[in-house]
Formats: C-alpha cells, structure tokens, sequence
C-alpha cells in the first residue's frame, strides 16, 4: 500500500461521517450495476409479508386474492419493469398503504437501495411509521436497521428516509432511488418558499438510472388536483372485472349501483346491488371475490405517459367497505345537504375529484361587434329560413334567422310585436304577415319561413294553439322547453290535450342541449367555422339584444355525486337566447342535410301562399294534411 493510500485510511477511521458518505455514494453508484432480483414485489408479498395484529383489520399472512388489483401496480413497482412513474389514484378502503409498504420492505430486502418515504405532514408521518414499525417487527426485520433516528432508518445498503411535504430539509437533502409518495393530493403547495414540493422529492431521484417513483393518493379538489393531474397523463387503467350473467368486463362504476325501497320510499341499502352497463342484468356483491380474481386493467389512454391506475371503493374486498357501506355514506350526504360530506363521498368512496361549482359565461360584446351590413335582406350562402317566437304577457318578440353550410347562421329580421294577445288580435295578424312574407337575395331571389315554433308556456297558450294550429301544413307549431342533461334537441309534433281543440301541435325543445351547442357557437370567431354566427346591422340588434343573449351561464355543480351542468340566469331578461334556441330546434325538425344542399346549390324556397316547397327550381306539391314522423315532420 502506498503512503498516499495510507494516508487516506488513516483520514477516514478519523472521519466516520466523512467515511459514511463515502460509503453511501459508493452505494449509490454501484446499485445502479446490479442485476434486479429474480422475484417482484408481489411475489414476495405472498411469500413473506405479514399483517401485524396492532394495525391490520386481517392480520396474518398477506394474500394476492384479496386484493388482486394490486398485483400489477406492485410489479410495475419492481425492478423488472422499466416504469418509472406509477401512478394510483384511489379511494379509502383499497389497501393503497399496505402496498406502499410492500414496496419498501421489497427494497430494503432484496434490493437494498436509498429510499424515501413521503406523507403530507409530521403527524401522518408518525401514525405510518407506526403501522411500518409493528410490521418490521412482525416480520422480524426489525433487526435490519442501525443507527436509527426517528426518522431515518440505516440498513446494509441502503437507508431509509421519512419525510413530509412542508418540511424543506427532508425533501431535499440525501437523493433516493425508490420515492414512494402517499396522499400527495394533501401536500402542502409550496414547501418553505422552494416550490412544488412534488417536484423538489422528484429531483432527488435524478442521479440513479434505475430509479423508481410511486404517486399514491385519494383524489382532491378539482382538476389541478396532484394526484388526478398525474393520473390524466398516464395511460388512464381501470380495473374491468366480468358480469357474472353475460361474461362481459367493464368497471365497477357508482352510476350502475342500484338498491330498492320499501313501500313507504324508505330506502334499502342492504338490497345494494351492481347492473352489468352490458346485459343490464343485476348481481349482488356475493360474487365480488371469484370476479376480482377475473379482473384485469385496461388501459384507456394508450398514449399516456406511464402506467396510472384509478379504483373506487366499491371493489374493495368483502368484509372491508361493502356496498351497502357505500349507499349508506350517500345517502348520508345527499340528506345532510353538505358539501363537505359529500366531497368525503366523493374522494373517500368514489376515488373522483371532487368538483366545485363553477361558472362560464358569455362577454356580449365580443357577438355585438360582430354586426355588419349584409348587401341584401338574405345573404347568398343562406340555404334555408327558421322563426322563433317569444310569447309575453304584452307582446310577441320574433327572430328569422337564415342557415347555411356547417350550421353559419344570420339573424335576417327581428321584431317586437306590442300588445296583449289575449286581447289585441292584430298582433297575431302582425306575426302572420312576417312569417308569409318573402325575404331576397341580391340576386332578387326570395325566400320564406320553412318552420317556425313559437312558445306556448305562457299565459297565452289557448291563444299560440289557436294561431298555430291552422298553420300546421307550413310547420309553424307551439313548443315548450324542457331544460335537462340529455333531452334530444326536439321532440316529434304531438297533439296535446288543449291543442287538440284547435288542431295544433306540440314540440318539445331540449333547450339546455342546445344551449351547450349554442354556448359553443357563441366562443366560434371565424367566419365559415361550425357555427358561426352573423348579426345584421340593424335596430333591433341593439346592446339589450346582445346582453339577452348572453344572459345565462353554465353552472356546474355536484349533485347526488354527479356532476350536472345547467343554465342560470344573469339577468331577468333572456328572450333573445330563447328565440335563438327555438330556431335551432326549428331546423333541426326540418332535417336538411345543409352541406349536401351548399354542395349542390341547393335552395329552401318554400312558398305558403302557393303551398308549394321549391328547391333549385323544381317544384312539389304540398300534401294538404301534415305528416308527422318519428323523427320529425316530412313534405
């Protein structure tokens, strides 16, 4: 030995900190070199892990077919798999601790590495480490570790580091090669003023290549939620298990729970029970052991950019969290009216974020801009005219709007008609003149109203089914809105009660379904896109018109553990957003193909006064009685 290197020895026996450093690197940089062991993290769970009796509903040996999904995200944690990032967004009651554990026992046995181990706060650290310690203990492991603190833990290899999110020091001191990461949905947002801390336990991974980190956690708040935002970016697993009637795998979802009430409406959460979204067939949770075992995840977003994997409480094994457990949290929600209890539902049993309610809205400035003269009464790439009207105590408001290819729409004319049209009958004889009369081109081409609905939900309903129903052949009808998630946008004409007096007919008018399309339209800036909306020069196009039109927005909120969107007035008046959705509907009764007819410069040119409908110049007879169809109303 040289006197260099004798010298050297003789520094580090007087250095036992230096001389640990020096060790740990070393470490650290031979890890890197060695081939992975032979067994994964779920094998050896099954061989070795033991439950301790202080901390464990089941204590005893651990077994796979308890929770057999999570089997693969353990080995997707082991050595063997070239993941990096894994990702499990969860509810309570799945055993997402326990696996997190499994890990750390793996590593520290069969491939000693620096690990980390990272709660949210100093308590919950403490409450892990009592759980982690009874189980070394349990497993008479316990003797593996040397000069131990509380928290860092030494062991031949390798050491084990615990930490939490709003403490700087333990973030970012000794890098790890194993991060495992728990509830970091609950982690602090900055960390002692030096960031995400996320991104600060990130970086203490940077210098190993076969690095492993582990995201564990029940979701939050919203979509900037940690642990939801990581889950969207990862391949988006869910855990499909098969119906016990048809074979047919799909996931077990909260919106096919189902469960009876009593005769007095009392519900039955024991009758708890899950409908296959396949064959519709019911089964009970008795079957949920032998369809675990079946189950298998499926990726559904291929693309993503590393295995993330999402799973509610409802597969949490039998003798755990049953079904009927869930029902009961709720309803417990649902009739307390909390949002606190129901976000606990929510996170804690859906394994969702949990969504505030948010609003949208409509500038109406950016539409009222948008005004120009058109050269004409109809611009040329108009195909077809609609009508709306708006019933009032005290007045009709009408619109005529002009449709084209890829839905590019005109407002053409928009009048309010004063008067009582309980009482003033020229009102109506008003309305009927401009719903007969022609509207031109620049090329004198005219053309006429081919459908109108006019609103009967008023106080003047006998009065809009006595003016619509002799009209009925030139497809002016009554309708009604009818303001829900899902409605189709119209309804076939249907004779009501009432209408059937006058020979009138209904339609009914999803008007939130159009309202999420009209809502899109309005945001749509340039001229020719889907939707796109024109606005004459006119009057009537004032400030008030565009300020109704824009007078709702979207809420969203959580409702019975579902989000629901609806509309919501901003202010009392909305007539000219309602007189826009009848048009929509209008059109959609007509069922033209808009862009075939722009392809073949096509034309509605439908004359009333002559009962007519004219297209390109060819003419056909109009049937004298109207036909009314499945899906809608034919010439």
């Amino acid at each position: 030995m040289s006197d260099v290197e004798d010298q050297i020895e003789v520094e580090l026996s007087n250095d036992p900190i230096l001389e640990s450093n020096i060790k740990h690197v070393a470490s650290c940089f031979l890890s890197g070199f060695l081939p992975p062991p032979d067994i994964t993290i779920s094998q050896w769970a099954e061989q070795s892990r033991i439950l301790p009796k202080l901390s464990s509903a089941e204590h005893g040996q651990w077994r796979n077919e308890r929770t057999p999904y999570l089997v693969e995200i353990m080995d997707q944690l082991s050595p063997q798999s070239l993941a990096t990032d894994v990702v499990f967004m969860k509810s309570a009651q799945v055993g997402g601790t326990e696996l997190l554990m499994n890990t750390a026992f793996y590593y520290i046995i069969h491939d000693p590495s620096p690990i980390g181990i990272f709660q949210p706060s100093e308590g919950l650290m403490e409450k892990f480490l009592t759980r982690f310690n009874a189980s070394a203990r349990e497993m008479q492991i316990d003797d593996k570790f040397t000069n131990n603190t509380k928290y860092i833990k030494e062991f031949s290899g390798g050491q084990l580091i615990c930490g939490w999110s709003s403490s700087e020091s333990n973030l970012r001191s000794i890098p790890v090669r194993i991060d495992l990461n728990d509830e970091v949905a609950s982690w602090v947002e900055d960390c002692e003023g030096f960031g995400d801390p996320c991104d600060l336990v990130s970086k203490r991974t940077d210098t190993f290549s076969r690095k492993k980190r582990f995201w564990c956690s029940t979701p939050g708040t919203g979509e900037n939620c940690r642990i939801y935002s990581r889950y969207i970016r990862g391949d988006q697993r869910e855990f499909r298990v098969p119906c016990p009637h048809c074979g047919e795998l799909h996931a077990l979802q909260w919106d096919n729970m189902v469960w009876d009430k009593d005769e007095d409406g009392n519900h039955l959460p024991q009758t708890a029970r899950m409908k296959c979204p396949n064959c519709h067939e019911e089964f009970s949770e008795f079957y949920k052991d032998e369809i675990l075992k079946l189950g298998q995840w499926v990726p559904t977003n291929p693309n993503g950019l590393y295995p993330s994997y999402k799973i509610n409480a409802l597969y949490s094994p039998l003798g755990w969290f049953s079904w009927k457990d869930a029902v009961l949290e709720f309803l417990s929600a649902v009739k307390s009216g909390s949002r606190a209890k129901m976000r606990a539902f929510v996170n804690n049993v859906l394994g969702e974020i949990f969504v505030e309610q948010t609003e949208e809205s409509i500038d109406h400035s950016g539409l009222m801009i948008r005004k120009e003269d058109y050269g004409a009464e109809v611009p040329d790439d108009v195909i077809v005219l609609t009508a709306a009207v708006d019933t009032q105590d005290n007045r009709l408001e009408v619109e005529i709007r002009g449709w084209g290819r890829n839905f590019e729409n005109w407002g053409i004319l928009k009048k309010i008609i004063l008067g009582d049209p309980r009482k003033n009958m020229a009102v109506w004889e008003d309305l009927d003149r401009i719903l007969l009369a022609p509207y031109s081109k620049a090329n004198g081409e005219k053309l006429y109203v081919a459908c109108t609905l006019q609103d009967a939900m008023g106080h003047c309903t006998d009065e809009v089914y006595r003016f619509t129903g002799p009209r009925a052949s030139r497809r002016v009808f009554a309708c009604k809105g009818r303001g829900k998630t899902g409605v189709p946008m119209t309804s076939a004409p249907k004779k009501t009660d009432v209408g059937q007096r006058y020979n009138a007919y209904l339609v009914t008018v999803g008007v939130d379904t159009i309202k999420d399309q009209v809502f899109g339209w309005m945001k749509v800036e340039q001229p020719g896109a889907v939707g796109y909306m024109h606005f004459p020069d006119l009057p009537e196009y004032d400030t008030e018109h565009f300020m109704q039109l824009t007078g709702e927005k979207l809420v969203s909120r959580m409702v019975n553990g579902n989000l629901v969107y609806s509309y919501k007035k901003t202010r009392e008046r909305n007539e000219a957003l309602d007189l826009f959705v009848y048009n929509r509907a209008a059109l959609n009764l007509l069922r033209l193909d808009l862009n075939k007819m722009a392809d073949n410069r096509q034309k509605v040119t439908w004359n009333p006064n002559r009962n007519m409908v004219q297209s390109s110049g060819v003419q056909q007879k109009q049937n004298s009685q109207i036909r009314v169809l499945s899906k809608g109303v034919s010439v």
